[in-house]
């Protein structure tokens, strides 16, 4: 085909393709809030939260709500002129559910889709949650996400739980070790399911004002999925004792801590980390981008995840459940055949538009997450050529740098205090040091410090060179390093294969054995024992250490 013929075909196809897309809708999950609204004396919590939800659905209905709606029964608006609105009450469980469809006034073919559940649980709790859906029809346009305001209207009406832990409107300043150790659980409890975003103060600040972006906006930004807090200067060192350097947020800088904090093997760049020069120089306006940034994302969390409909299950999945419910009443009632069968033809028919409309919805869901996922890939790809290029880059400027002038002298510290600034300064580009090997120094009871920094050096300079050359010059020359150091680099064996949790490390994307070690001396007793486990990344072509200076048990062992 010549190319004026694929471009004559492009013409002719593209208003089909967009015709085409017009049909489709684009599903994209905004928000979730789940909360546990605990008991206030002399109020029904279930009653005054369903009725603040359906007076803010009859500001967005376009129709007046029928009797059943302020009944708290079951209902739908099907009025000409009125938004899709419904209502399902269920008596056993004691539960309501509500769905409202919003016709976005500033952009055409894009609908907001709230579901909320309401429910007792047995222990006298309301369970309450809303997600939050976009679908559009067509052409899309970026916003940002958001919660629905009624949300902080029900938080505000009494004390609600987050994952354990009550919510307030008011951001929480932490100040003591005590405050810093119940920071801690929550961000290492394996229920939590949310995020927990830190603002650092500087030294000697107990000002929100001094913060690198408002506590205030995000904490309202996310308030109901979310817990946001703010911490002293001296509370950021508390925090640095509990989970190491590498994981700590210091220097007004923020970290969002994602569900499933482990800070014995976690990497940092699981749990994102803005330093406060970033934060003045975010791209799109500085602080105030960052913001909004900060807050997209938190609640971009809260959608994604296996557990998403168990904890807040779909409008039409509790209404199939009603359907089920009252044909069995009817039929334990000896309702007769014709009222039974009505009952199945009215349900077959609403099966049919909810399942048409299911399809729909998962299809414009799996259109999002292709994607999405294609976009990820494009940046991880980028990302990645991008950093393996720099690392190529100091490469070469050591190289060059090591012909022209004499090697410089390391300084061997001889504590073990500021051993990870010792590291960043000496081994980027050639040792990678894991959060959890960081984790085992400050564990360290060796009794020879210096030693431990001449392994690492022993890495950086012979046996990343070796790998990399693989000459039998570089080879000898590793072979000597070692000698020197009386130690023994070999398999980790066993180890590896009956406690892969403990012989592995979280790197990448996925959990890497740590299949080497260097081993110097026989002895279990800490303080004389030496092993540092490692692996070799061929893709960046470092060493990657996750953990030293102590024996790991194995089977053998």
């Amino acid at each position: 085909m010549s190319d004026q013929a694929k471009k004559d075909t492009k013409e002719h196809v593209t208003p089909i393709a967009a015709k085409l897309k017009e049909g489709r809708s684009v599903i994209r999950p905004v928000s979730q809030v789940t909360l546990r609204l605990k008991p206030i004396e002399g109020k029904d919590r279930y009653a005054s939260t369903v009725d603040s939800i359906l007076r803010w659905m009859a500001r967005r209905a376009g129709k007046t709500l029928p009797n059943d709606a302020w009944q708290r029964r079951s209902f739908e608006l099907s009025d000409i002129g009125a938004q899709r609105t419904a209502a399902v009450a269920l008596t056993e469980p004691r539960y309501w559910a509500a769905r409202l469809d919003d016709a976005d006034d500033t952009f055409p073919l894009r609908t907001w889709i709230t579901e909320i559940g309401v429910g007792i649980d047995s222990d006298g709790d309301t369970l309450f949650g809303v997600r939050l859906v976009c679908a559009n029809r067509g052409a899309e346009a970026p916003f940002d996400r958001s919660i629905p305001g009624f949300v902080k209207q029900i938080i505000t009406a009494g004390p609600a739980e987050l994952n354990g832990q009550l919510l307030s409107k008011q951001v929480r300043l932490l100040t003591s070790e005590d405050d810093i150790d119940s920071l801690v659980r929550l961000m290492e409890d394996p229920r939590r399911h949310c995020d927990v975003i830190v603002f650092s103060l500087p030294e000697n600040s107990i000002d929100l004002k001094d913060a690198a972006a408002s506590v205030k906006i995000v904490q309202d930004g996310t308030l109901g999925s979310t817990h946001v807090f703010a911490i002293t200067g001296a509370a950021s060192f508390f925090l640095t004792d509990r989970v190491g350097r590498e994981l700590s947020v210091f220097h007004r800088g923020v970290r969002t801590y994602r569900p499933g904090f482990r800070s014995w093997i976690d990497q940092p760049s699981n749990h994102p980390l803005a330093m406060s020069h970033r934060i003045v120089g975010w791209p799109g306006g500085g602080a105030q981008a960052f913001e909004r940034w900060l807050i997209n994302q938190s609640l971009a969390n809260t959608v994604y995840g296996i557990d998403r409909e168990r904890e807040l299950p779909g409008f039409n999945a509790v209404r199939q459940h009603a359907a089920m419910a009252e044909r069995k009443n009817l039929k334990e009632a000896g309702g007769s055949d014709v009222e039974l069968l009505k009952l199945f033809e009215q349900d077959n028919d609403q099966l049919r538009k909810e399942l048409k409309e299911q399809k729909e919805q998962y299809d414009g869901l799996l259109a999002t997450a292709d994607t999405e996922r294609e976009m990820a890939i494009q940046d991880a790809n980028a990302a990645r050529s991008l950093a393996l290029e720099r690392l190529n880059r100091i490469r070469l400027l050591d190289q060059r740098l090591a012909e022209i002038s004499q090697k410089p002298v390391i300084a061997i510290p001889e504590s073990l205090n500021f051993f990870e600034d010792w590291c960043k300064e000496h081994l980027v580009g050639s040792v990678e040091m894991t959060n959890r090997a960081y984790q085992g120094i400050r564990k360290s009871s060796y009794h020879d410090p210096q030693f431990i920094y001449r392994s690492l050096l022993l890495l950086r300079d012979f046996y990343v060179p070796m790998r990399i050359d693989n000459s039998a010059e570089r080879r000898q020359l590793y072979e000597g390093a070692l000698a020197d150091l009386q130690l023994e680099e070999s398999s980790t064996g066993e180890g590896v294969k009956y406690a892969a949790d403990l012989y592995s490390v979280q790197y990448g994307g996925s959990r890497r054995p740590l299949d080497r070690h260097l081993k110097g001396g026989d002895s279990r007793d800490r303080r004389y024992g030496f092993r540092l486990y490692f692996f070799w990344d061929d893709d960046e072509q470092i060493v990657v250490v996750g953990w030293l200076p102590s024996h790991l048990d194995n089977r053998g062992s």
